[in-house]
């Protein structure tokens, strides 16, 4: 390997940066048609320097002036790990001014079930329903395995996520998913998958169960997200606005999760945070000395799983068992008050006999 990439590639903490940044990087070599990446810091820093310059100008015609950042972000990588340095803040100033952000809009419920309507395959059904009742990102979704899933009260189970990293946090899927990624995983064991803690959540497709196990990657957790999207018909007539549709493809169903979790009453919003794996900022000790039991975020989490189905029918048994469980405790309730009652006339009675004894002495 030339030894330009392999220090650059060892320089990135994540799988997902190092795809999404060597992807980028690829580009700017392909644009200049370089034959390699040594070949990119061989180039004279001044000349360099123009060609960035230049690259940046004609990337302003093709794409939202939002996205810049993240094109350039690889190239810069590349050549700072490299000891290539540029003039980066004259060239940050030919970076077009950020607009208003688009895809502010998350899926609904009703959306969602639209989706899943159009679905056939397994794989498709258990990764939508994992997204929408867990709100994880989808660069997530590669590194998570069995062994990430705890069991929890009412068919639930809490998931870990980015395990061992700094960002690692806990958050949760509910029954009604529970179901469909068991189904998916039953699906795999039957083809002649051999299943254990560390399988991963999702896999690539195949052909054999028994061949060697890939996990799925970030592009295509967003592929196969956009597909199921595609074919239910949402997606019709929609206009993009600055390169981007109003309800992004993955990521509306984070907004979804956030929304439902922070509009629930009772929930409270720093743990909801928590639950998004977000940093929370203003509030600086929390985000070090706040680290609440799996227990306790689980309270939090099933205060709004009514919210978080997708099927209206696991909401109506949620409502029903809930409605139960209000009428076990007034049943309750009263006993305790008639037992109450007939312990105050059993004193009273004690009393009344007491009185009259004594009378009697009298």
């Amino acid at each position: 390997m030339q030894r330009s990439l392999l220090l650059f590639e060892n320089s990135l903490k994540t799988e997902a940066t190092r795809e999404k940044y060597l992807y980028f990087l690829d580009k700017f070599k392909t644009f200049y048609k370089l034959k390699d990446y040594d070949s990119i810091i061989a180039i004279p820093v001044k000349d360099l320097q123009i060609m960035v310059e230049d690259y940046v100008m004609m990337l302003k015609k093709k794409i939202g002036p939002n996205s810049m950042r993240t094109y350039m972000a690889g190239i810069q990588a590349f050549l700072e790990t490299n000891d290539i340095e540029l003039r980066w803040k004259k060239i940050h100033r030919l970076f077009p001014a950020k607009t208003k952000k688009t895809g502010g809009r998350m899926w609904t419920t009703q959306d969602i079930q639209v989706i899943l309507s159009s679905v056939r395959d397994l794989r498709q059904k258990a990764l939508i329903h994992f997204l929408a009742a867990s709100g994880v990102r989808r660069g997530a979704i590669p590194d998570l395995k069995l062994k990430h899933l705890t069991e929890m009260p009412n068919g639930c189970r809490a998931v870990l996520v980015y395990d061992g990293s700094l960002e690692e946090y806990t958050t949760f899927i509910h029954s009604e998913a529970v179901y469909w990624l068991e189904k998916y995983i039953d699906h795999r064991r039957s083809d002649g998958e051999y299943i254990d803690e560390n399988s991963p959540l999702f896999r690539k497709t195949y052909q054999l169960g028994i061949q060697k196990v890939i996990p799925i990657n970030e592009d295509l957790v967003m592929k196969s997200v956009w597909h199921a999207i595609k074919i239910s018909g949402l997606r019709a007539g929609e206009q993009k606005r600055s390169g981007r549709y109003e309800t992004q493809t993955d990521h509306g169903f984070r907004k979804r999760f956030n929304t439902i979790l922070k509009t629930t009453d009772m929930v409270k919003p720093i743990l909801a945070e928590k639950m998004m794996g977000h940093s929370i900022k203003s509030i600086p000790l929390d985000e070090t000395y706040l680290v609440p039991t799996i227990e306790k975020l689980f309270e939090e989490y099933q205060k709004a799983i009514p919210e978080l189905n997708i099927d209206p029918i696991e909401k109506q048994k949620i409502e029903i068992h809930n409605l139960e469980l209000e009428k076990s405790d007034l049943e309750k309730k009263i006993e305790e008050t008639e037992m109450q009652k007939d312990e105050i006339t059993r004193l009273r009675q004690s009393v009344d006999l007491l009185l009259k004894e004594r009378k009697q002495d009298k």
